[in-house]
């Protein structure tokens, strides 16, 4: 037995065991019916790979589709890993939907006539497109745990999202690399077939280290960080805990020295405000203040904290003031109007122009401030 496939028979055993740990203790999570998603159709792929079923088989088709899940669900587990304050947007279910149905598309016309899939057009729907939006999948969801990596305030999160794009990022860029490899030979390119061969190899052998991380990553979180969300099972039982949390002296004072300088001198005035420069100003170190900003005060990301004081000086400004929305967009700290735009509109739904006009009671007919028609 060759090594690769005493790797993949110790991946088989890693899947199925993370299958089996996320039916029974995290069944009742968003997250935990993602990871049994995830590692059901992680086993589908290994036993391809495992058991050599003639191409259009319908075995084939059945196992090749379950597996073709597995992108998606990597990509849905990022969202709710990483933006889990928000929901899903509209165009990731779209783009996994795409994915998966391109794919089976594709292998019915296999089953059914392999010699359509010699269309070059066909190919290139079915086989090309479902790759490339692959790849779009995989490096997005890099950007999902890599972006805003300084700006979370979770650190059980912080903590998680490095390993999480060494291991279920680089899982599946193997298996982006091997598909890229067995289209580029389709497309003609038959010197790549050796390399590609190396590639399959090197993809067996790397599956059961990735599933084995994921297992620890699971086990601490449930172990070590009951606060983390996808060990939370009720977030009732969360909230009644935090409201008997009981602080350190010196985090309630770095608390009330925080909203003091907040306050007096206003500094997310600075566009660009990081929590480091904030924790110089005042004259304590970064952990400390992502430590009090997220437990005392309830924040799980920086720019939540930062925006907080931004809206609502843009909200007053907006009100009693005639000045141009571009102008207080850029004074209260943001670097463009576009920014502006989707900050204020996440708290309340509506643009700055669309605020002021209702808030002032006045019809949309109402005289625009000057240069206000032509910044907003």
């Amino acid at each position: 037995m060759q090594v690769s496939q005493v790797a993949l028979l110790f991946a088989t055993s890693q899947a199925i065991f993370l299958a089996v740990a996320s039916l029974l203790f995290q069944r009742n999570t968003y997250i935990g019916k993602l990871l049994l998603i995830f590692a059901v159709s992680t086993i589908a792929y290994l036993h391809l790979l495992l058991v050599p079923y003639p191409a259009g088989s319908w075995a084939s088709f059945i196992y090749g589709r379950i597996s073709y899940l597995i992108p998606g669900v990597i990509w849905l587990m990022a969202f709710a890993l990483f933006r889990h304050e928000k929901p899903v947007p509209l165009y990731a279910w779209v783009l996994c939907a795409a994915y998966f149905f391109l794919k089976a598309i594709g292998q019915v016309f296999y089953k059914t006539d392999p010699a359509i899939l010699e269309n070059n057009g066909v190919y290139f729907i079915f086989h090309i497109i479902p790759q490339i939006i692959n790849i779009g999948i995989y490096i997005h969801t890099l950007g999902l745990a890599v972006l805003e990596y300084r700006q979370d305030l979770l650190e059980s999160r912080r903590s998680l999202r490095v390993p999480f794009v060494a291991t279920l990022g680089t899982f599946w860029l193997w298996v982006c690399i091997d598909v890229s490899f067995n289209v580029l030979v389709r497309m003609g390119f038959d010197s790549l077939s050796e390399l590609g061969a190396t590639v399959k190899v090197i993809r067996d052998i790397f599956i059961f280290p990735s599933i084995l991380a994921i297992n620890v990553m699971l086990f601490r979180i449930n172990a070590f960080n009951s606060e983390f969300p996808i060990a939370s099972f009720s977030t009732q039982a969360n909230r009644s805990l935090e409201s008997k949390e009981i602080y350190d002296a010196k985090d309630v004072a770095l608390k009330d020295k925080l909203l003091e300088l907040m306050r007096r001198d206003a500094p997310y005035h600075q566009a660009g405000l990081t929590i480091g420069k904030l924790a110089t100003m005042l004259g304590v170190q970064e952990y400390r203040l992502r430590s009090v900003i997220n437990r005392v005060l309830k924040y799980n990301n920086f720019s939540h904290f930062l925006n907080k004081y931004r809206i609502e000086e843009a909200q007053e400004r907006l009100l009693k003031t005639d000045d141009s929305i571009f102008s207080i967009g850029m004074d209260v700290g943001y670097t463009s109007l576009s920014s502006f735009h989707k900050a204020f509109k996440d708290k309340h739904g509506i643009t700055p122009k669309e605020y002021r006009i209702v808030s002032r009671g006045s019809k949309p007919g109402h005289a625009a401030a000057p240069h206000e028609s032509a910044s907003a």
